[in-house]
C-alpha cells in the first residue's frame, strides 16, 4: 500500500477495478500474520553477559590518541591566563583537519564547534590567526560567539536553561557537530552556585544525554586557589578526562600561553599512560613571525636539568632550590641515573648519556 495511503487509494491506481481486487487478494493471501510491535520495558535492558556480549555497537572513535573519544566528557581547568582558549582552538583544529596536537595524533577527524562566552568578536579572530587555523578544512569549525548572538538581540548562553540545553542540543545533532567545546563555565552558567552538587546536576543530566548522542563535549574552567578545578567536586563524578594546566615554576607573565598540561583523571588503557604524562606546552614566535607550539615531556626534561646542573658541578641542595624541588627528588633521579650508566659517582655524564636519544 501507499506509504500515506489506504485500500482505497491502493484500488483507486488501477483502471480495472477486478484486476486491482485480484491483486488485493494474492497481496492478503501472502501476507503474515499482524503482529503488533511490543512494548519496550526496563526489563527489556536487563540481559546477561552473554547476551549483553552479543549486542553489536560501533567501536568508539578516536579523536587525539589515547585520550579524547567519541562520547565523552572533558574538563580543562586552569587559571586565569593560562592560555586555555588557545589550547581549545588547538585542539579542535587538530581534530577537524585530522592533524596533531602536541604528541596526539587525529585518529578520526569530525566537524566541531567552538562556544565563547565572553570575549569580544575581534578577540576570537585574533586567537585564530594567531594558531592560523584554516578556515576551509573538510570538517567545519563552527563558532558560536555569545557577544555576536547578543548583538543580534539573541539572550545569552545559559547552562542553567533548560530551554537554551535543549536548542542547543537540537542544533549539535541536526548540524552533525561530534566535538565542542565550552569557553568557559563561569560565563555561560550565571547563577550557578559553584560548590552545589545540587545545581549542577540538571546540567550534568544534559552532559550525560549528549555523551548518548555520541557527541563530546569539553569545558574550559577556573581552577582555584588550590590549583584544583573550582567549585563542587561533582562535576568530576562522570568525567572521561580532568585535565589541569599549571603554571611552570619559573613561569612569568611574559611568557603567555605557557603551561604543564597534567591529566588528574583519564580513563585510557594501562598501556597509554605514557602518552598523558605531565608535558610543558608553550606557544611560541617560530623563525618565520608565526606562532607554534612547543611541548616536551616534564619529567624527562626535569630529569636531564638535574643531571646538567650535577655534571655541571651544581651541588644537589643548590639543585633542588634552583629548579624548586626536595632534595629527595634529586637524590633520586641521580641514585638512578648511576644505576642506569648515565652519571658516574663523581656526578659526570656518561657517553651512554649522550647516546641514548631515548632517555
Amino acid at each position: 500500500l501507499p506509504s500515506k495511503g489506504d485500500v482505497s487509494d491502493f484500488i483507486s491506481s488501477f483502471k480495472d477495478s477486478d484486476e486491482a481486487a485480484e491483486r488485493l487478494a494474492v497481496m492478503i493471501e501472502n501476507s503474515e500474520p499482524y503482529e503488533p510491535p511490543k512494548k519496550v520495558t526496563i526489563d527489556n535492558a536487563v540481559l546477561s553477559i552473554s547476551d549483553f556480549h552479543q549486542i553489536k555497537t560501533d567501536q568508539r572513535k578516536v579523536y587525539l590518541k589515547p585520550w579524547l573519544k567519541e562520547d565523552a566528557i572533558v574538563l580543562i581547568s586552569g587559571w586565569r591566563g593560562a592560555g586555555k582558549t588557545f589550547f581549545a582552538l588547538s585542539l579542535l583544529d587538530a581534530v577537524a583537519s585530522g592533524g596533531k596536537c602536541g604528541p596526539w595524533e587525529c585518529q578520526e577527524a569530525v566537524s566541531c564547534l567552538f562556544l565563547d562566552g565572553e570575549m569580544p568578536k575581534a578577540d576570537i579572530d585574533e586567537r585564530l590567526e594567531i594558531l592560523n587555523v584554516d578556515t576551509n578544512q573538510t570538517n567545519t569549525i563552527f563558532i558560536y560567539s555569545d557577544s555576536y548572538a547578543n548583538s543580534l538581540g539573541l539572550p545569552r548562553a545559559n547552562l542553567n536553561s533548560t530551554t537554551w540545553r535543549q536548542t542547543m542540543y537540537r542544533i549539535l545533532t541536526t548540524k552533525k557537530i561530534r566535538l565542542w567545546i565550552i569557553d568557559n563555565l563561569a560565563s555561560v552558567a550565571g547563577g550557578l552556585d559553584e560548590n552545589s552538587r545540587q545545581d549542577w546536576d540538571p546540567i550534568n543530566q544534559w552532559l550525560l544525554e549528549l555523551r548518548f548522542a555520541g557527541i563530546t563535549t569539553i569545558m574550559l574552567h577556573h581552577t582555584g586557589k588550590g590549583g584544583a578545578q573550582r567549585g563542587t567536586s561533582a562535576r568530576e563524578d562522570n568525567l572521561d578526562c580532568s585535565i589541569v594546566l599549571k603554571a611552570p615554576p619559573d613561569y612569568i607573565p611574559e611568557d603567555g600561553a605557557r603551561f604543564i598540561c597534567h591529566f588528574s583523571k583519564a580513563r585510557v588503557r594501562t598501556s597509554e599512560l605514557a602518552a598523558i604524562q605531565d608535558m610543558e606546552f608553550w606557544l611560541k614566535v617560530g623563525e618565520d613571525g608565526k606562532h607554534l607550539w612547543t611541548w616536551g615531556n616534564v619529567k624527562k626534561e626535569l630529569r636531564a636539568q638535574i643531571l646538567t646542573m650535577l655534571d655541571e658541578g651544581t651541588m644537589q641542595i643548590e639543585v633542588a632550590k634552583a629548579l624548586g624541588i626536595s632534595r629527595g627528588q634529586v637524590s633520586k633521579v641521580r641514585s638512578k641515573a648511576i644505576k642506569d650508566g648515565y652519571l658516574t659517582e663523581k656526578n659526570k655524564l656518561t657517553q651512554g648519556w649522550f647516546m641514548d636519544v631515548s632517555r
